[in-house]
């Protein structure tokens, strides 16, 4: 498993990368942005932990903090 970073998912604005971890913590239905599979809690048994995802498909672990992060540090202004 690889934990993906901001630049694979390919987002040019700031408010698609926020939309898509908006849509993760609220526990949405959200397709993998690299392969179209279904991401899955990475931690099922750990409750109300909605900060990690995972595709199975393209075993790429979505970090939402960290993502969060390379957010805030590569699209500042929006």
């Amino acid at each position: 498993m690889n934990r993906v970073l901001l630049k694979e998912l390919g987002f040019s604005k700031r408010n698609e990368a926020i939309s898509f971890l908006k849509k993760l913590w609220n526990q949405e239905f959200v397709e993998c942005p690299i392969c179209g599979s279904k991401l899955e809690l990475l931690h099922k048994k750990a409750k109300k932990s909605d900060c990690d995802w995972q595709c199975k498909n393209c075993d790429k672990v979505f970090k939402t903090i960290h993502l969060l992060d390379e957010i805030n540090e590569q699209m500042p202004n929006g």
